[in-house]
């Protein structure tokens, strides 16, 4: 698995709309409930990855901290990207899966919120 398969999958994420990124966007959908997985980029702000984890904790979403901002803006076509939020729950739950096997991360069991 390398970074690059991740980076695809978000960028066809983008495409079919399926993705929000941006703070501001991001926190709206995790609001409205339509977000099933956070990814927060490592060079974010020690605030902004608390703040994320705080909103995604309360709601049972799972957040990983993963890549840097210009990689996650490029791979979506966009600017640096801090935030992401996966819309859909089976691209959330595949691109999860994805991630936990590149760095270990939570567990994979999927959950409601995936």
């Amino acid at each position: 698995m390398k970074p690059s398969d991740v980076l695809s999958l978000l960028g066809i994420s983008q495409k079919s709309r399926k993705l929000v990124s941006g703070q501001d966007s991001v926190e709206r959908a995790i609001i409205s409930k339509r977000v099933f997985l956070i990814i927060v980029s490592e060079d974010s702000s020690d605030n902004t990855k608390k703040r994320f984890s705080n909103m995604a904790n309360s709601r049972n979403i799972p957040v990983v901290v993963w890549g840097n901002a210009r990689d996650l803006g490029k791979s979506i076509g966009k600017e640096e990207r801090k935030v992401l939020g996966l819309t859909d729950r089976g691209l959330a739950y595949e691109i999860y899966r994805r991630l936990k096997s590149l760095t270990g991360v939570g567990d994979i069991e999927q959950t409601e919120s995936i």
